[in-house]
């Protein structure tokens, strides 16, 4: 009985090597450790950002993480972007929002929580350019509609500088090229 070692694993998913499926060909992540605000209309981008070149046009990518995000008001929606590509959103249901997660509500106490939104999904980007994905979020109302309401990547919205309350907190994206 033979044993396939790493090295012999890598030789066969490089170059014009036979690709063996669900192994992983390679792996990139980021944990974003800074704090960000947005009052916006439009989805702003989270700091949460790579770029893969996929080894074959037939690879998947997993995309993983998990991003903390808060708000003064309600909501905060989150989606999932690959170049300009919304993926992963729910189902069109006359005028509701489409989007991949949204935080909770928890009424009068939404400027002190920080809510942790997994991020999971399997994408074909098709390609063997280079792609980058990123997570965007706003408000769910905009300033549009009520004048102030923000959200927060990594920090609640009340921010006490307080050795007891209000974390600041990290948010990490990963991404790993699938072999087919």
């Amino acid at each position: 009985m033979s044993i396939l070692k790493v090295d012999t694993i890598n030789e066969k998913t490089s170059g014009n090597g036979v690709a063996i499926p669900g192994h992983v060909i390679q792996t990139l992540s980021m944990t974003l450790t800074s704090a960000s605000s947005a009052q916006s209309n439009s989805y702003v981008d989270s700091g949460l950002t790579l770029n893969i070149t996929p080894k074959s046009a037939s690879s998947k990518i997993l995309v993983t993480g998990f991003i903390n995000a808060a708000e003064d008001t309600f909501r905060t929606y989150i989606i999932i972007v690959r170049d300009s590509t919304t993926l992963s959103v729910g189902d069109a249901a006359s005028n509701r929002p489409r989007v991949y997660a949204s935080t909770g509500t928890t009424s009068t106490w939404d400027v002190y929580d920080i809510t942790s939104i997994p991020i999971n999904i399997l994408d074909s980007p098709n390609t063997t350019s280079t792609v980058n994905y990123k997570i965007q979020y706003k408000n769910y109302q905009g300033p549009a509609h009520s004048g102030s309401a923000t959200s927060h990547i990594n920090r609640s919205h009340s921010d006490r500088d307080d050795a007891l309350y209000d974390p600041r907190t990290v948010s990490v994206l990963t991404l790993q090229e699938i072999a087919q």
